[in-house]
Parts: C-alpha cells; structure tokens; sequence
C-alpha cells in the first residue's frame, strides 16, 4: 500500500512539472463592420481560404508602423489568402483617417475588441495566420522591422 501511494504522489508531482501544450486558436465565426462601406465582414465566408487577420489600434504607433508590411502581404497573396485589420477602436472615421494616412490597402474592420479577447490577443499588433481549416498556424506581436518578409514567408505556406 505504502508503494502505491508513493507512486501516485512521484506520478502527481511529475504531472505537475510537465508544461501542457496549448491547442491551437480556431477562428470560428467572426463577424465585424468594415470600415467605409454597410457591409459586415464573416469569416464564414472564407471557409477552405486561410485567413490572416492583423489587430491593431489607430492610436498605436506601433500599428501604424506595420501597416506597409501588411500592405506588402496582401500584395502579394491577397488574392489566395483572406487579410485583414481588425482595430480596436469603435469609431470607423478614426480608423478609416490613420488607413489613409499610412497607405493601408487590406479591408479594415473595427470594433474589434471582443474578438481579440477570445483569440488571447494581449498587445498591438498581434498578427494571425489561420490555414484553409481556420486553425492557427503562426502568429507575432509586437513590431519589428522585418514583419513583411516574416509574413510574406507565412503566407507562402498556406497559399499553397
């Protein structure tokens, strides 16, 4: 008796040392106004397309700085890949001016909040690539100078 409880303890602790790994975020069904038209973006509609949603905020200097490299992303796979700017904020004019400004060309979509939350976005940017079955493949946060090639490169992955 006093072998098996020895055992269960040892097997108790070594379970308790062991780093679960996380199942991979699905996108599910997201469902967002687009700034500048009446129209609401749902990711439904891609289904078998992958996804790559980038969330930003206008406000966010960072943001900002990342808009060319999703920009230069969508040139080059907008046509076999779904991409978007999700933004936090709840006003579509200030997202619609800081798009302009900076030269974004992806459909934007705001009031983005609650989907970042479920996706466990916890800073600006954060970028998802999501494959043809919406499952998470890759994602960054924060930005860097090279998030266009390191999307690009993503994107030619799932573009397949």
């Amino acid at each position: 008796m006093k072998k098996i409880v020895v055992t269960a303890l040892l097997a108790l602790g070594l379970a308790a040392c062991i780093k679960s790994i996380p199942a991979p975020m699905e996108l599910g069904e997201v469902q967002l106004p687009v700034v500048g038209e009446e129209t609401v973006w749902n990711s439904t509609d891609y289904k078998g397309k992958p996804v790559f949603i980038v969330f930003m905020g206008s406000w966010c200097p960072y943001c900002q700085m990342s808009m060319p490299a999703l920009t230069e992303a969508a040139e080059a796979y907008g046509d076999k890949v779904e991409i978007v700017g999700i933004f936090m904020d709840n006003d579509a004019e200030d997202v619609k001016t800081v798009a302009k400004e900076h030269g974004l060309t992806v459909k934007a979509l705001y009031d983005g909040g609650d989907v970042a939350q479920s996706l466990g976005v916890t800073g600006l940017p954060h970028a998802i690539v999501f494959d043809k079955k919406h499952r998470e493949i890759r994602k960054w946060e924060g930005f860097k100078p090279t998030l266009a090639e390191e999307y690009k490169a993503a994107l030619a992955k799932v573009a397949k």
